[in-house]
């Protein structure tokens, strides 16, 4: 716990430092205009840094509730716990409601009060759902998307993972919202495969989301699993090309 609260403590630094460099110009900026090329140096390496900064407080924030998913898809009550008050920390810190839009932080704060009362009922299904629903949820409306911009579609397709895994743990499971996942999950692919220059990685993917479509389709909850846990192994892939 000392260690979370060092981060938190860390990531909130990062969101000072973020939030005074919130003006930083696009790189073409003052192209053509007639300012010092230092002038624009510096400007571009605080671009740089500002991006850094977002990304690691958007790991802070996600973090947590991607750990929840997982352990409440292995039915694991001691860390389940143990990360309701990891979230606890986060939350009190205020990094979470500083990081997210005005819009949807009563929201948020709501979830994590029901989250408890799952924790406390050993309701697995509906942890592993609704740590899925808070993960989108930040992902969608992170403060500082535009400095992360590839890294928010990533983490939609690491969503897509986590919830199609959610749902098919449910006795009854709803294959048209699996499905509606998927196509809303090959949004964000498509936007990150134009800047992809990994032909591997491409097909990966690209037969990935074929193969999901076609369990679905068949209404195949055992290989759904396969391939749900293959978009989070590949999604490691994809992050690391990226950086």
């Amino acid at each position: 716990m000392i260690t979370l609260l060092k981060n938190t403590m860390t990531a909130t630094l990062l969101l000072s430092t973020l939030l005074s460099a919130k003006e930083v110009p696009d790189s073409d900026e003052g192209l053509h205009s007639h300012r010092p090329m230092l002038e624009l140096k510096e400007r571009a390496e605080e671009k740089v840094k500002s991006k850094k900064n977002a990304l690691d407080i958007l790991d802070k924030v996600l973090s947590p509730f991607e750990d929840m998913t997982e352990y409440a898809l292995d039915k694991d009550m001691s860390s389940m716990k143990k990360g309701y008050k990891n979230i606890e920390l986060l939350e009190d810190s205020g990094l979470l409601a500083a990081s997210t839009s005005d819009g949807v932080t009563t929201q948020i704060l709501q979830d994590i009060e029901s989250l408890e009362t799952y924790i406390n009922t050993k309701n697995y299904l509906k942890v592993a759902l609704l740590s899925t629903k808070l993960f989108k949820t930040i992902v969608n409306n992170f403060a500082y998307s535009n400095y992360v911009n590839n890294q928010i579609h990533i983490e939609s397709l690491d969503g897509m993972g986590f919830e199609i895994l959610s749902l098919i743990s449910n006795k009854e499971v709803n294959f048209d919202q699996i499905q509606s996942i998927i196509n809303e999950a090959q949004k964000s692919w498509m936007f990150l495969r134009d800047d992809m220059q990994d032909e591997n990685a491409i097909d990966s993917f690209d037969l990935l989301f074929k193969a999901l479509s076609h369990a679905t389709i068949k209404h195949d909850k055992d290989m759904l699993k396969i391939l749900a846990s293959m978009d989070l192994a590949l999604v490691d892939v994809i992050e690391q090309l990226f950086q």
